[in-house]
């Protein structure tokens, strides 16, 4: 057998997919994010029926083949996901995949991630095991116990709203948020009760037990390939799919189970840090996060707006740029300190994005 021609770098570097989901964004923010990944391959789900003029630019830019119709909080997105990591398997080589949307960005370097995925960890996303905490289970647990158009799902929503009470406290956890607490009287006492008898599959007849238990977290999760793998060949199984795609925000409960029973204990936390939700949306990252940001031990961060032109997309864009030049420069012990990433004064206009090779729409 020949020895490889790559260089010792090349040989090294793990192979990386990101499968990126993509609908109504502007074309630059797509090609902005994808240039910042780059050299590694951009697997673009688009939903060409919502924006059908799309012309990325990134040479790192693959399409995915026959897209299907997704949306926000219907199943066609799981199956949209789905789509792409079987697609990812059948058609490209990689070490590692991770998820992302057009409102993410890196904030540390490839060089990092790179480092990061090497570990012995083979899966990284966050979750909440459903049965154990007592906010997730009165919070979603009627989301994952009843189909979203069934008399049952009304009733037990209802009533975990009565729970809760219009005065709760919350958790921002695992990519996600609960209501917290709980209050005393008939009504809440009910909702315990209905929503702990759902949970037992006798009752709720869902596919949850001892060999499927329920978990609940962000979508947005990194893995090896035999994860993904795995992934592919339980969202293969009619009975399963059929049954998740009757769920609110299936993907919420779909991923993190089935990511539980691939990975189990061989998992690290999640890639990436979700801003503090408003409501059912992730909350919207501005100038004033940047300090936030720097404290995070995540790789990605999202929700970032996705016009090419705001302030805290330039910034973190900016400093990724200093980033991958200082790991790209030699050593030299008399070179001055560089700033750490993030650190970019608004009126350092030197590293432009343009340093990445992004073209404006």
């Amino acid at each position: 057998m020949e020895p490889s021609s790559r260089p010792d770098d090349e040989r090294r570097r793990p192979r990386i997919v990101f499968a990126l989901m993509s609908a109504v964004a502007p074309v630059a923010a797509v090609d902005e994010l994808a240039m910042a990944l780059a050299p590694h391959t951009v697997l673009v789900h688009h939903d060409f029926s919502q924006q059908p003029d799309f012309p990325l630019s990134a040479p790192n830019v693959v399409f995915v083949p026959e897209p299907m119709r997704t949306g926000w909080a219907v199943f066609g997105f799981v199956e949209g996901i789905f789509h792409t990591l079987r697609h990812a398997c059948r058609e490209l080589e990689f070490d590692y995949l991770q998820l992302l949307s057009p409102s993410c960005l890196p904030i540390k370097s490839m060089a990092h991630f790179e480092a990061h995925v090497g570990g012995p960890e083979e899966a990284h996303f966050d979750c909440i095991d459903l049965l154990a905490d007592r906010d997730a289970l009165m919070s979603v647990g009627y989301r994952a116990f009843t189909p979203e158009a069934s008399l049952r799902h009304r009733v037990a929503r209802r009533l975990s709203m009565e729970y809760f009470g219009p005065e709760h406290d919350r958790r921002d956890e695992a990519g996600i948020w609960l209501r917290s607490g709980g209050r005393a009287g008939v009504l809440p006492l009910a909702a315990r009760g209905l929503v702990h008898a759902l949970s037992h599959p006798a009752i709720g007849r869902h596919p949850f037990g001892e060999d499927l238990r329920p978990y609940y977290g962000s979508a947005w999760f990194g893995a090896r390939r035999r994860v993904v793998e795995a992934l592919v060949d339980e969202f293969a199984k009619p009975q399963l799919r059929d049954y998740f795609s009757r769920l609110r925000i299936a993907e919420e409960f779909l991923l993190p189970t089935l990511l539980m029973q691939a990975a189990g204990r061989s998992r690290g936390p999640s890639n990436h840090y979700v801003h503090r939700f408003d409501e059912a949306h992730a909350g919207l990252l501005q100038e004033q996060d940047l300090n936030l940001l720097r404290e995070q031990p995540a790789f990605f961060a999202r929700k970032f707006p996705v016009d090419v032109e705001a302030p805290v997309r330039r910034r973190v864009i900016q400093a990724l740029c200093q980033d991958d030049a200082r790991a790209a420069a030699p050593p030299a012990s008399t070179r001055a300190a560089s700033p750490r990433p993030l650190d970019v004064h608004p009126g350092e206009r030197a590293l432009h994005a343009a340093t990445l090779g992004v073209k404006r729409a």
